[in-house]
């Protein structure tokens, strides 16, 4: 629902709606959940066909749109495949910060592979002991013996980066040594095919496709020239894309949310109990009437997030309420989705259980939903 649609927002809702109509039929998505396997053929076709390009700009072989088309973008993702579209989310956390930090041989290398899909770069902040809290990472990135100019040694532990298992190079977030909290964060991308760098794929409840993965830093050497923005600017290159990734979290539970509501309302009008189709009964209808306007009320939440950037408005505290609104949405539907789909919810090769499992991380991601609680009751000045 938006108070107005304009021809830009339903070309843009065309393009990727056909697209994932074409490259995610029914069952591929289904088989790489079950099966664990990274969507490589999807993935391909988005660095194809110019979905990988949207978010990177035009000087760097993107398309460099709106975060409008980005919203409905990760909307569409979000109907078809939520868990490739939390994989997209990385991507675009890492080409943020690389747009407002990097320095311009850094993105001439770097940027225009994401747009042809030639580069995974997986976000690697989180650790064993610092996820809400990131100011407590523990990895170090000790200056070369001859100085910063050589370069770093780099060891430590990260946890939960997804896609660092099909990555070429992670943006690693550690700390110089001597430091705490947020002063003397550095942000650096490391090669995963580089000696000392070993990558565990785990086993997850949901986006067991794209799946996370825990890295391990044994002393690995960094060339200076991968280091992105200042020593000591990590926490900035940190935070230089958390609006966008919770707008896109945002975006890809309201489309998700959508699709189960569209599939739960055309099963319960087909499934025939008591003598007549589910959907007759009055406790069925509210049901469904009531999701419907969570998911409509989270969707004006987040394209006015959308808006907002796209004109210049400050968003952060908007970004904060729009993704808690939006993926605890996600959650509720996802729940009630198996709930009215009964027994047939439940089984393993059924759309509702795959979006009730992969629905938990959206609220879990990105920061968690009493992370989110807090920054918007500090935006109230509570």
């Amino acid at each position: 629902m938006r108070f107005l649609s304009n021809d830009a927002e339903t070309a843009w809702r065309e393009e990727f709606r056909s697209f994932f109509r074409v490259h995610c039929p029914p069952g591929y998505a289904e088989a790489c959940d079950q099966d664990e396997q990274f969507p490589t053929e999807l993935y391909a076709a988005a660095g194809r066909e110019g979905i990988l390009a949207t978010f990177v700009p035009a000087e760097y072989g993107g398309r460099g749109e709106s975060p409008v088309a980005l919203a409905i973008l990760f909307q569409e993702a979000g109907r078809a495949f939520p868990d490739f579209a939390n994989l997209v989310v990385r991507e675009s956390l890492c080409v943020t910060a690389l747009v407002k930090y990097a320095d311009d041989a850094q993105r001439k290398l770097w940027l225009p592979q994401f747009a042809t899909g030639g580069m995974h770069m997986a976000f690697a902040a989180s650790e064993p002991g610092a996820g809400s809290d990131i100011g407590s990472l523990t990895t170090i990135a000790k200056p070369a013996s001859n100085g910063p100019a050589d370069g770093y040694i780099v060891a430590g532990d990260k946890l939960y980066t997804t896609g660092a298992d099909v990555a070429g190079a992670i943006l690693c977030f550690a700390r110089l040594p001597g430091t705490q909290r947020r002063d003397g964060l550095i942000a650096l991308v490391i090669r995963t095919d580089a000696p000392g760098v070993s990558v565990r794929r785990l086993s997850t409840l949901g986006v067991r496709a794209t799946g996370t993965a825990s890295v391990t830093l044994a002393n690995v050497c960094v060339p200076a020239s991968n280091l992105i923005g200042r020593p000591g600017q990590g926490w900035d290159v940190l935070r230089a894309g958390l609006d966008l990734e919770r707008l896109a979290s945002a975006a890809i539970s309201i489309g998700a949310s959508q699709l189960l509501v569209e599939h739960a309302s055309e099963w319960l009008r087909n499934r025939v109990q008591f003598g007549k189709p589910l959907m007759q009964l009055q406790a069925v209808r509210h049901h469904i009437a009531d999701l419907t306007t969570a998911v409509d009320a989270a969707e004006l939440a987040t394209m006015a997030v959308a808006d907002g950037m796209a004109t210049g408005r400050p968003v952060h505290v908007d970004a904060s309420l729009a993704k808690l609104a939006a993926t605890e949405t996600f959650m509720r539907v996802a729940h009630q989705a198996v709930q009215l789909e009964g027994g047939h919810g439940y089984v393993t090769d059924r759309v509702a259980q795959r979006y009730f499992r992969d629905a938990k991380m959206y609220e879990i991601g990105g920061g968690a939903s009493d992370v989110q609680r807090d920054i918007i009751a500090k935006g109230l000045g509570l």
